[in-house]
């Protein structure tokens, strides 16, 4: 065995030479022109299976001498192909194709299928993006480097990432302030963007993931400003309002219901913020008119997933802008917004521990922030299990995608080795790469599943 292995190691180092060869050399140098009057013949494919970036050797006939005439598909991702000799193509295995992965190859109007499916392996890798010393003393001002970022304070809010892979977090000072930053890799760049001063409130960034607007907006119930940036202008506030609400019954006679709205979330059917207040409270607003509706007596009442606790968390679904999914972390609970049938009702977790599984028997611990992936799947940061948790929506099972469950610390690399503490914030950019405000840690920190 070992043999073959070594041999068949050599015999794929030597056929990916000839065949980046391949990719260079014009049609005469000897590799037949594909021949679109007879079949394109997939026969086989090595390595059988790998993660992304595999270099993988498919061998057929009628494939052409051409890379930029073939299309290669995994599932329904496109791979790169590297080079093309006649009777091998060099591919790359796609990022994330799914399970059961069916390699094709299409050329013009024709399309070979290979038999047997290619086994691709997800690999989780953790990093950090800024932060990381829970020693530091003071937090950072102006414009620095990333390298250059640590901070005193945790990161216990709820972040977000707009298109431009801009990261928006913001952390108490612990002197009656709050600073709002921005972090980009691209630019390795940290920057305060606000100095927010807050008296018995706490201000909330969230993510209009509808029209790519980050919005600034307060925690206590009883203010109501609100405004978006933009990164074109150097974060200049945009379309101030204030919320005019039809029914203020969360903050009678005007009293503020302290620390109560931590997130919200866009609707794409509406065009609406919907977000849930301390108390069991929902309600919506449409920041193009300022209007606010307490719609809490329409879905049966206070007590919209719980009469007390939290909401870190609100999603829409993918494929219903009908369906809300919102954490509440003291019920160690995910609830199920049903707003076209008025129903609230559990969607999985309940009792406080750790258990993968279907969403029927899943146990969190304390989840907060929530995002969903360009496939439609829910991520958890389920901050008392100091982890990153994966919802598959078509399976109904839960996973563990990062970090060991139970096990607080600090550590960089794949996901079986990875350390979080008390992660809070969680959200995800155009390519399925997540962020997470790792509390604890004092540190926003990168998910790359591939």
């Amino acid at each position: 065995m070992k043999h073959f292995k070594k041999t068949s190691a050599f015999a794929l180092a030597a056929l990916t030479f000839v065949l980046l060869l391949a990719a260079c050399e014009s049609p005469e140098e000897g590799y037949p022109d594909y021949d679109a009057s007879k079949p394109i013949v997939c026969t086989s494919f090595y390595p059988t299976g790998g993660p992304i970036a595999t270099k993988v050797i498919l061998t057929g006939s009628n494939f052409g001498n051409r890379a930029d005439a073939v299309s290669v598909y995994f599932n329904q991702k496109q791979a790169p192909v590297i080079g093309a000799s006649g009777d091998h193509l060099l591919v790359l295995a796609p990022k994330l194709p799914g399970e059961n992965v069916v390699i094709k190859v299409k050329i013009g109007d024709q399309e070979g299928t290979f038999d047997g499916y290619f086994d691709y392996k997800i690999q989780t890798n953790v990093s950090t993006i800024c932060g990381g010393d829970a020693s530091a003393t003071t937090n950072p001002t102006g414009t620095i480097s990333l390298s250059e970022a640590q901070f005193a304070s945790e990161m216990n809010q709820c972040i977000s990432v707009d298109k431009r892979k801009n990261i928006y977090f913001e952390i108490d000072t612990h002197d009656s302030k709050f600073y709002r930053y921005c972090a980009n890799e691209e630019a390795d760049q940290l920057k305060l963007i606000d100095e927010l001063g807050i008296f018995l409130t706490v201000p909330c960034n969230v993510y209009d993931d509808v029209h790519d607007k980050v919005y600034h907006i307060q925690a206590n119930a009883g203010n109501n400003e609100y405004w978006y940036y933009d990164p074109d202008n150097d974060w200049v506030q945009m379309g101030k309002g204030e919320i005019s609400w039809d029914n203020t019954e969360f903050h009678p006679g005007g009293m503020a219901s302290w620390a109560a709205r931590r997130t919200a979330a866009m609707c794409p059917a509406d065009g609406k913020f919907y977000s849930r207040i301390y108390g069991g409270y929902l309600v919506r607003f449409n920041p193009e008119t300022s209007l606010g509706e307490n719609l809490t007596q329409v879905y049966g009442g206070v007590g919209i997933g719980s009469t007390s606790g939290s909401t870190y968390g609100m999603v829409f679904d993918a494929n219903d802008p009908n369906i809300l999914y919102f954490s509440v972390d003291e019920m160690n609970r995910i609830f199920k917004l049903d707003l076209a049938n008025l129903t609230c009702t559990s969607f999985c977790g309940g009792s406080s521990g750790f258990f993968d599984g279907p969403i029927n028997q899943a146990q969190f611990s304390n989840p907060h922030q929530m995002c969903r992936d360009s496939e439609g799947n829910l991520y958890v940061a389920d901050t008392g299990n100091h982890c990153i948790r994966k919802i598959n929506m078509k399976t109904g099972y839960v996973s563990t995608v990062a970090g060991l469950p139970q096990q607080a610390g600090y550590v960089n690399g794949t996901g079986e080795v990875a350390k979080f503490n008390n992660p809070v914030g969680l959200a995800i950019d155009s390519e399925d790469v997540l962020y997470v405000g790792d509390s604890q840690n004092h540190a926003i920190r990168r998910v790359a599943v591939e």
